[in-house]
């Protein structure tokens, strides 16, 4: 369904709705002005938006009116955004107020810098080994990966009129257990954000406790609006309840019903409490949006759900944040902004298909590793909303080669056993390149020899990433059972594995020190203070190849990232390294 065959009903009411919604309204009206002395109401389209918890309403994105209680308090000074008020006004929700855009001036020297897709840009499928003989007796298993690696673009200060736009939403929970250090941590780092964002990109800050509020409309971050988000930021207090759903509704109306589109965009959503409701009313709600965008989370502290955060984030393929330590919350910040900015690529869609000629035709894709992944027929699909510079995505699978009982020819010695394409569209211009790629098998006798058949590291590295990941789920698992020493018992196991071949275990520190942390974490008296969001968070990023994985002494202190992280892109480790410079305490590595 495109964006025109959205069901109306969703986004306006009907005539008979908006008859019934404005006698609710007069009714409700009335009853103000009596309560407050027949004051007539004065409204803006760009006062705080609430949105009431689950329930509360018809539908995800809350057609009705809403009311605010502070309205008298409002009238009786300026408008938050320094608008004047208008007389009587529906008090309807209004997303359509985003700043307009203006367009980059590029001239010729800035179109040269200009990031070519097609030149810098690889892609590839490939597999353990090129070459295999067939067995009669049983069915062989080959791990591959399809790659997608983008050249480094180095971003600086003087560079930012080139780079593209990004559109970033803030979802900040002020519940009453952010009171103090979290919400005083989580405001300083908001203001700066600022700092990394310029006149090309668009800041909107949403609160939420029990209900969520707006507290600005989409605005550009010119010198002067950036004021005014600081003062804002300022007003920021907690108290409350958890109710994350009744953000993310806001936020995905304000992306779905925005006038004017910035080449990225994202959203960060930030919480230190638990929402049994959330994960399932998100789903909901982002089936009604039909933009692309990223979704990253941040968790703060003991009480939060990490497993539900790293649910949340998946859902648009961003990366979870685990923040025990608030201090390290504006770092963590620095590296997904730094992804956003550096993005050179978005509506990344792979397809893969797999028509094995005879008699090779049972050959088949017969494992994938992580959700991304999806299957119609032969075909599998994987869709990514951005692709930034200096990264790559690795997709990895399994080929089953079915035992085989026939006699190789050498004219069917070659064999084409996966045809790859891909589409990205250039977020600048909104061209669509293709890229295509196939992976090609040699097949023998089980009674051949084969004089060399070397075995890629890179897909050693890739199948070991994915696998010691799910090692590390399993081993979850196994604490939730209260499992502890058979979970150290597998990551033992997996770090064996991988430690055997020292070329590979070169290639493989990532994981590597990923298992050890958590085997450390699955430790019985580490698990249920930082272990278990920890090693949801290791899942969740790992499979994505994004965000940071948090580090921890055995002492259970949160530690800063003093080498870059596994995932992180020349932009990202630039900013991260700015934001820990200008703490009092840095020391460089």
């Amino acid at each position: 369904m495109n964006q025109q065959q959205i069901p109306q009903s969703l986004f306006h009411n009907s005539s008979n709705q908006q008859q019934q919604q404005q006698q609710i309204y007069n009714q409700q009206q009335q009853q103000y002005f009596q309560q407050f002395s027949q004051i007539p109401f004065q409204a803006s389209p760009n006062f705080p938006i609430i949105s009431h918890p689950p329930n509360s309403h018809n539908n995800f994105f809350g057609a009705q009116p809403q009311y605010y209680p502070q309205q008298q308090q409002l009238l009786n000074q300026p408008s938050l955004f320094g608008m004047n008020t208008v007389e009587n006004q529906d008090i309807r929700i209004n997303f359509d107020d985003d700043e307009k855009i203006e367009p980059k001036k590029v001239d010729a020297k800035q179109s040269a810098n200009q990031y070519d897709l097609k030149e810098k840009l690889s892609f590839e499928v490939k597999a353990l080994y090129k070459m295999g003989k067939l067995l009669n007796s049983r069915t062989q298993y080959l791990p591959g990966i399809v790659s997608i690696k983008a050249q480094e673009e180095t971003i600086t200060q003087n560079q930012q009129n080139q780079r593209i736009g990004v559109d970033l939403i803030c979802l900040i929970d002020k519940s009453g257990s952010m009171n103090g250090q979290k919400i005083a941590m989580v405001k300083q780092t908001l203001a700066l954000l600022l700092d990394f964002l310029n006149e090309n990109d668009r800041y909107q800050l949403i609160t939420f406790e029990s209900q969520a509020q707006r507290l600005t409309p989409l605005k550009r971050v010119t010198d002067g609006n950036k004021q005014y988000f600081k003062q804002v930021i300022q007003t920021i207090n907690s108290g409350g309840g958890t109710t994350i759903g009744s953000a993310t509704e806001i936020a995905f109306r304000q992306i779905q019903q925005r006038k004017y589109r910035n080449n990225v965009t994202s959203i960060f959503l930030l919480s230190d409490g638990q929402d049994d409701q959330a994960n399932q009313r998100i789903q909901e709600q982002i089936k009604t949006v039909y933009e692309v965008f990223t979704l990253h989370t941040f968790g703060f502290g003991e009480d939060h759900d990490a497993k539900m955060m790293a649910q949340i984030c998946n859902l648009k393929s961003g990366s979870f944040y685990f923040v025990q330590d608030v201090t390290l919350l504006d770092e963590f910040f620095a590296d997904a902004l730094g992804g956003l900015i550096s993005v050179v690529g978005e509506q990344l869609e792979i397809t893969l298909q797999s028509l094995v000629p005879q008699p090779y035709q049972d050959i088949q894709i017969s494992k994938t590793y992580g959700n991304m992944w999806q299957k119609k027929g032969n075909q599998y699909y994987i869709t990514q909303p951005q692709l930034a510079s200096g990264t790559r995505k690795d997709y990895v699978f399994e080929l089953a080669l079915p035992k085989f009982e026939g006699k190789i020819e050498d004219n069917q010695r070659n064999v084409k056993v996966i045809d790859a394409v891909l589409k990205i569209k250039d977020p600048i211009n909104g061209t669509i390149i293709m890229k295509q790629t196939s992976l090609t098998l040699t097949f023998f006798n089980q009674d051949e020899q084969i004089n060399y058949n070397e075995s890629d590291i890179d897909v050693y590295a890739q199948y070991y990433r994915v696998k010691g990941t799910e090692v590390i789920d399993d081993a979850r698992k196994a604490c939730e059972l209260n499992k502890n020493e058979d979970a150290q018992k597998l990551i033992d196991n997996m770090l064996i594995q991988i430690q055997k071949n020292q070329n590979v275990a070169s290639k493989c520190t990532g994981i590597i020190q990923d298992l050890q942390q958590a085997k450390q974490a699955s430790a019985r008296n580490t698990y249920n203070l930082f272990g278990q969001k920890q090693m949801c968070q290791m899942v969740s990023n790992n499979y994505q190849q994004g965000g940071i994985n948090s580090l921890f002494s055995a002492t259970g202190m949160q530690q800063q990232q003093l080498q870059p992280a596994a995932y992180s892109n020349a932009c990202q480790q630039q900013m991260m390294y700015q934001v820990q410079a200008s703490k009092p305490n840095y020391k460089p590595s």
